[in-house]
């Protein structure tokens, strides 16, 4: 026998697992890169909020108007990054070797299939604005987009700082309900939806409450409206408007999830967003959605039947939901269960 200790090769478990740290630690990384600012809470309501501004950092001219100023080579590489990253956010193809022998057309398609949506170009965003109804809050600038009224940001609370005032100490935001908030920011975006059409994107970090009394909320707004569909893809309005509730049930049960760590705290947050919502169109598509395996996460490989090559695929596919969802694997799969479930039911009891 010799000195030398046995070398033991890594089972494909353990590589699997060490690939996927090291994309995370990627995807960390490039994430503090590209959030330049966070919203200047600080002043006014005495702590720091956790919304990063992305794409762009908050700025002031020389009028003192606020800007978020999308100049700079960060924020482009940022645009141009978020777009990439977005092409397989909600783009899962379960088998693309059985795909590429049947239809190799369509596997050539899966591959680049171009992205949905993606961080827009000042002038994209302040088209959202106008379509939104947002001109009063938000317009164009030299900069890129002007915040018009800057008490938004600077004495605002987003519906994330409401969730993680666990995280922050704030007596000023453990005052509030956050299913009351949660309720509020479901109407807010079912109302949006009927008068003005599909946000972009709905995370609650994109709901900020504009008036405080006591411990009630009010008045919600959407943040700049920074995410737009590419008009180059055939996308119905109700995928859209579905896409916009996928996003928000999906981050409000995490952010939930990790808050209380009580699932049937969880269970009733869903509840109150699909009460609150209410549109059984919507809600329809959107259980589908969830069984079809969107948004792209991981943890839910056999839920959905998921090929050996997607599977292994995923740590990359998912790394763009993995930074602006902060999912858990371990989790992500009853997450979905469960809203699937609660969509049922709000569908039994609301048949027509």
């Amino acid at each position: 026998m010799n000195n030398f200790e046995k070398i033991t090769t890594p089972n494909k478990e353990d590589r699997s697992e060490e690939k996927e740290s090291l994309l995370n630690k990627l995807g960390s990384s490039v994430q503090k890169r590209v959030q330049e600012s966070h919203l200047p809470t600080q002043e006014i309501l005495g702590y720091e909020s956790t919304v990063g501004v992305y794409g762009g950092k908050i700025n002031y001219d020389e009028e003192e108007r606020m800007v978020f100023d999308m100049r700079g080579v960060v924020s482009k590489i940022d645009r141009f990054g978020d777009a990439v990253l977005r092409t397989y956010d909600e783009h899962v193809t379960k088998n693309p070797l059985e795909m590429f022998k049947k239809h190799p057309g369509w596997f050539f398609k899966f591959l680049v299939p171009g992205t949905k949506r993606y961080r827009g170009t000042p002038e994209e965003i302040n088209k959202n604005i106008e379509r939104l109804g947002l001109e009063e809050a938000y317009g164009l600038h030299d900069w890129g987009i002007e915040i018009k009224d800057q008490n938004i940001y600077k004495a605002g609370r987003p519906l994330q700082d409401i969730y993680r005032a666990d995280l922050l100490q704030s007596d000023d935001l453990n005052q509030i309900d956050r299913f009351a908030a949660l309720a509020q920011s479901a109407q807010y975006i079912q109302t949006t939806h009927q008068k003005h059409g599909a946000l972009g994107e709905v995370l609650p970090s994109d709901i900020i409450f504009q008036k405080k009394s006591t411990g009630e909320i009010s008045q919600p707004i959407l943040n700049i409206p920074d995410i737009v569909y590419n008009e180059e893809k055939s996308t119905s309005e109700i995928d859209k408007k579905t896409t916009d509730l996928l996003d928000f049930t999906m981050s409000i049960g995490l952010e939930e999830l990790r808050r209380s760590e009580d699932w049937d705290k969880t269970r009733q947050a869903i509840q109150t967003i699909l009460n609150s919502y209410g549109d059984k169109s919507v809600i329809q598509l959107l259980k589908s959605f969830i069984k079809r395996g969107r948004l792209t996460m991981q943890g839910n490989e056999e839920s959905i039947d998921l090929s050996k090559t997607t599977e292994t695929l995923q740590p990359l596919t998912t790394m763009h939901n993995k930074a602006r969802l902060n999912f858990d694997k371990n989790t992500t799969d009853d997450l979905r269960t469960l809203i699937i479930e609660e969509c049922e039911a709000y569908l039994q009891s609301n048949p027509q």
